[in-house]
């Protein structure tokens, strides 16, 4: 009889415990040293390695996929409570504040998070880190469609999915000396790389780097873009003065004659409203030169004359992203 109850005891006590260790377990997870790279591209990814899988944010792995066929984007839906994944579409990070905890070592509660993924419930692996879900790279690599492998060599996480073409970020017209149009989008469309040059004809600085311009949109002629904008011929308006006309036309004459002394045959554009209002934010002097990708973004700026000369300071940056 004594055996009979304590063996009912042990039965009991297993099914007591048993749904609670089925639905989460604890797990040390570690800070990962490894280098991460999308496309071969290095990003900044901050990940846990448990169990000797790489967990890392939604978010992260959102932004370092967007322009790629794997991108996805991801909000929260208010109305079920639930994280919200849409695939095929891409993902902007606004809050430029990323928070992670300074220990290297932390306890993660491991759990199937739902999601909504294009609209239905779906479940992810994932770590909860102090009031974070982190997710297994892999897991999330099959569900996204891209692919991931390791080289141990060198320590790197290597991501990999075909680029697609986003759209460019920037919208607003440009014009030729005669008023013909043409939109900064469909410039920069043309090659994967652009250098623009904000110059003005009344800056002596503006004027002496021209001629190496020149020679750099020569020798680089097939492997990327280069704009002239001349940013102190303004538009015109609706209230534009005679005195406003005039000053136009003076400035635009200056501007064939030096881009002639030059031998610019690169695009020299005159700016719209929209396209001034946007340089004269981002300008602080001038000469400035921006290096676009042909998405819009800008990768490098150079304001004023560079320690190195006109030529080789652009060339220098050219060569960073021109394979």
């Amino acid at each position: 009889m004594k055996k009979k109850i304590s063996l009912l005891l042990v039965v009991l006590m297993l099914v007591t415990f048993m749904p609670m260790s089925m639905a989460a377990s604890e797990e040390k997870a570690i800070e990962s040293t490894q280098n991460f790279t999308v496309n071969g591209e290095a990003v900044d990814i901050r990940a846990y390695i448990i169990k000797g899988k790489n967990y890392l944010k939604l978010r992260d792995a959102a932004a370092a996929l967007r322009g790629t066929k794997a991108q996805f984007y991801v909000d929260y839906d208010n109305d079920k409570h639930l994280v919200s994944i849409e695939t095929n579409k891409p993902y902007e990070d606004l809050s430029n504040i990323k928070t992670y905890s300074s220990q290297k070592e932390l306890w993660a509660t491991m759990r199937n998070m739902d999601v909504l993924i294009d609209g239905k419930e779906k479940k992810l692996k994932s770590a909860f880190i102090i009031e974070t879900n982190f997710i297994e790279l892999r897991d999330l690599a099959k569900l996204m469609g891209f692919d991931v492998s390791y080289n141990a060599k060198t320590k790197t996480v290597a991501i990999t999915s075909d680029k697609v073409k986003m759209p460019c970020l920037l919208d607003f017209e440009l014009e030729d000396f005669d008023g013909n149009k043409r939109n900064i989008a469909d410039i920069l469309a043309e090659h994967e790389y652009t250098l623009v040059n904000v110059w003005s004809t009344e800056y002596a600085q503006c004027k002496k780097e021209l001629p190496d311009l020149t020679k750099l949109a020569n020798d680089y002629n097939d492997k990327a873009g280069f704009l002239g904008v001349i940013q102190n011929i303004e538009p015109l308006t609706s209230t534009s003065s005679d005195f406003d006309k005039k000053t136009r036309e003076e400035n635009i004459a200056k501007a064939k004659s030096l881009l002639e002394k030059a031998d610019a045959k690169y695009q020299n554009l005159c700016p719209s409203q929209a396209a001034e209002k946007y340089f004269n934010f981002k300008i602080k002097a001038f000469p400035t030169v921006f290096i676009f990708d042909s998405e819009g973004n800008i990768l490098e700026t150079f304001i004023g004359v560079g320690a190195y000369g006109f030529y080789e300071k652009y060339e220098r940056a050219l060569k960073k992203y021109i394979k």
